[in-house]
This record gives structure tokens, sequence and C-alpha cells, in this order.
């Protein structure tokens, strides 16, 4: 008798809860508020591969304790937008009046329709999902890729060669096998997602023309600001990357822009470098990297780094790198000529703790261990400017030699260059007056001190604008002054 009479209360007092909670009414936020999604963009990252459509959904969630009444669920460009919605089983451009109790979510589903054969499609189909609770609007971007591209998707590439007729998107990794070669015609556009990196242990060869560069970019705007032109930000790529097997790569006329971000190969950080070349184990007389009339700015990490490698560079603006515009370590045999490389610090980079170009022989390991081997450095008629006080570093250990040239450059250091660098007709901290740094043109204005103070090398005849050096008397950095 116990046992039911217990059973008995058990179901009443259940039943006094039941009915408590079932008299409790959900109180709604009539101002203020906010909203919060569970992603921070909403991307169609597999109409690559789907014939014209594909289905992406996300959640808006309530925070709030209280309800709230969405007014709007929409698409910032309304019905021109390609993508659509579906809301609680209501679809079209906008959904209204979307209710979520508190501590709740609803569930978005978006869908894009995109006409894999119009020669004419964006590369790039962008929109913002808009949601407007109590008369403030909440976004996120939108983003779906066109179907007018060749994309990489973590592949190993052969012998091949990439043409103009349409993009290039890399996702995640690409690799030049061992022994292939991979050629990038003239205008040839290449896009990079963010955590995507071009390996080479074959050959690359870009071959880009004075009108017609070949451009490597991030294939969307940044992820976290949405303001701007985003010219200036870093990071959105990561960069390429040549193996120690890798030889005779060759660059010319090529843009790099907004890379130089970290990325992963295998579960191991990659370092932050638009470009890195790593150690010459060929050493067959030729360059692991030839790289000439380019362009690399607004790298997170490096602008090009070397570790015991060789390269040639000519006629190449390098600038507003977050690390060493241009870094030789660990020696190595390098040329580098009628090049301009400067940082003066930005919204997005921070110039205050490395300086516009290092040279040495040795990589730290620790603070008390290194690895080295021989250096052998040749920098003529180049400008090394930026706003520390010392942008040219050159260092070294006794354990290896090292052979460094600067001649008939602009440079801006504190103290002497090292006795044991050979340096002849430099000019030492005169601004180098350039037209406009902080919207990365660096040509240089009337009375510059870089007009008439270069040395002319064999081989440069023209500066990277195209223009004819003077046979004589050429202007430093990579660009003549006419």
């Amino acid at each position: 008798m116990r046992r039911y009479g217990i059973a008995g209360w058990c179901l009443a007092a259940l039943g006094l809860i039941l009915s408590f909670s079932a008299c409790k009414k959900q109180s709604w936020l009539d101002s203020g508020g906010k909203v919060a999604f569970s992603v921070d963009t909403l991307m169609f990252d597999t109409v690559f591969t789907a014939q014209g459509s594909a289905t992406r959904s996300i959640k808006i969630f309530n925070p709030q304790k209280e309800g709230i009444h969405i007014s709007s669920i929409r698409f910032e460009k309304g019905n021109a937008s390609p993508f659509r919605l579906n809301v609680n089983g209501f679809s079209g451009k906008e959904v209204k009046q979307v209710d979520i109790a508190g501590k709740d979510s609803v569930w978005v589903f978006a869908a894009v329709t995109i006409n894999p054969d119009s020669a004419n499609s964006p590369f790039l189909v962008e929109d913002k999902l808009l949601v407007t609770l109590n008369s403030q609007t909440y976004s996120i971007p939108v983003i779906a890729y066109g179907q007018n591209a060749y994309y990489i998707v973590d592949s190993v590439l052969q012998t091949q060669t990439w043409s103009n007729d349409k993009p290039y998107v890399i996702i995640h990794n690409a690799l030049v096998d061992n022994n292939a070669t991979l050629t990038i015609k003239p205008g040839t556009r290449v896009y990079m997602h963010q955590d995507s990196r071009l390996f080479v242990m074959g050959t690359l060869n870009i071959e880009g023309q004075k009108n017609d560069s070949v451009i490597f970019q991030g294939d969307r705007i940044d992820r976290d600001i949405y303001v701007g032109n985003y010219d200036d930000i870093p990071g959105e790529w990561g960069g390429l990357y040549f193996f120690p097997q890798s030889h005779n790569n060759v660059i010319n006329y090529a843009v790099f822009k907004n890379g130089g971000a970290s990325t992963q190969l295998s579960g191991q950080a990659v370092l932050g470098a638009t470009i890195q070349i790593n150690k010459d184990s060929l050493q067959n007389g030729q360059p692991v990297l030839t790289i000439t009339n380019s362009i690399i700015h607004h790298s997170q990490g490096y602008g090009i780094v070397a570790f015991n490698s060789s390269m040639y560079a000519a006629n190449c603006l390098i600038a507003a790198c977050g690390a060493e515009n241009l870094m030789l370590m660990q020696g190595g045999n390098y040329k580098i000529y009628d090049c301009t490389i400067a940082t003066y610090g930005s919204n997005y980079i921070d110039h205050s703790q490395y300086a516009s170009m290092g040279v040495t022989n040795y990589f730290p390991i620790t603070d008390k261990t290194y690895v080295g081997d021989d250096l052998n450095a040749d920098i003529q008629g180049c400008i090394i400017y930026g706003s520390l006080e010392d942008e040219l570093v050159i260092d070294k250990k006794d354990d290896y030699s090292a052979n460094v040239q600067v001649n008939h450059c602009l440079i801006k250091v504190a103290t002497a260059l090292p006795n044991y660098v050979i340096a002849n007709n430099n000019i030492l901290n005169q601004d180098p007056m350039f037209v406009k740094r902080e919207k990365m043109d660096f040509h240089v204005t009337p009375g510059s001190p870089a007009i008439n103070n270069g040395m002319s090398i064999p081989g440069i005849t023209k500066d990277l604008d195209g223009f004819s050096r003077s046979a004589t008397t050429p202007t430093i950095g990579c660009y003549e002054f006419h």
C-alpha cells in the first residue's frame, strides 16, 4: 500500500510541475537585443563541382532569455541576388516575422543557382545575409564560387600549362610534382583560398609580360573586416614554397598580394611567407629562383625568405611585409639588383621589429645554437628603406664565410655596415622621396637622391615599368626616373 501511495504522490507532484510549466509564458524583447550566427561567413564551397546550384545552412541564435521577433531575414541585393532563403518552410529572397524563443535558434537554409555555361558569369558571387531585430540589422557575407574557373583542390600537378582563359582557384594546397613543370602564361589569374599554398618540387615557370602580368591573390576579401578596398590586408592566403629538390624556377612580371599567412601541411605549420625557397640541393649553376619585374606586397610574414638557397632578383618591388620583405639566411648565393625593398607600417602591418631586409650566413636554432653555410650576396642598385632606424641588417658567424657586396644602394641604417661588407658609392639615410608610399607608389619624385646614382648592370636595360634605364647613371631602385 505504501508503494502505491508514493507513486500517487509522485504523479500528483508531476502534475503540479506540468501545470506550472504550462502556465509560464515566454516574455518577448521589444527593444534592443542581438543575434548571433553559427558561422562568420556563409560559403558555398561545393559549387565548384555542382552543376549550377548548391544549398547551405546556418543557425541564427537568440542569446537572450527573452524571445525575439525578427522582422526580416533577407539578402542585401534583394531580387537581384542569386541566393534564395528557406526559413521555417517559407522561401524567397526575404522571410519576415520569424520568432525565436529565449536561448533558442532557428535554421536558415540558403541556396544559390549559377549558370555553369555562362561565359560572363562572375568569378565570385557575393551578397550579404541581413537579419533585422528591433530596427538593428546584423549581417554576414554570403559567397559562392562561379563555374567560370578552374578549381585545383588538394592536387598533385604533373607537367601542364595554365592559360588566361579562366582564373585558377587553389583550394587547400597544390603541389608541382618532382620533375614536373607548371607553366603559367601571361595574364593568368590565380586565386588562393585562405588555407592554401602552392608547393613546388619540380619547376615553376611564370611567363608574365609587361602589360599582362600573372597575379596571385586571395580568393575573397578578408574574413573579419568588410570595409575599405581590402588592398592592404595581409594574410589572405599562404604563398609559394619551393622544396630543396626544386630547380630552375623562373618568375617574370608577376604580382603577389596579400599573402604570407602561415598554413598547414600534414598537420605541421608552414612559415608565413609569400615566397619561401629552401636549400639549393642541386647546385647546378642555375639559381633555384630567378624572379624579375615582379611585385610582392602586404605579406603577413616574409615577402621572400631563403634558407641556404640561390636566387637572382632584378627590378622587383617588395614592400609592406609583416616580417622582413627579403630575408636571406643560413648562407647561400644571391644576386639582388635594382630592387626597391621598403616597409613603413600601416593599419595591418606592424613595422616595429623586423628590418626591410636581412642577410646572414646562419639560422638560429636557440639563443646559443645555430646552423649555417657560406654566404655570397651581391646587392647592387637597390633602395632599402622604411620607418625603422636600421632597414638593412647584415650579420655572420665566423664558422662560415660571408662575402657580401652592397654598392650604389640607397639605404637607411643607424650604424655603419659591418667591415667585412664591401660597400661602395652607397647613399645612407636620405629620404628616397617616394611618390605616395601609402598607396604603394614607390616611384621617386624630382630631387630624389636615387636619381642618377645607380649603376649599370649587364642585362638590365629596362625598369619595372618597361622604361629604358640610363646606360651610365640609372636611378636606384626598381623604377627609373623619367
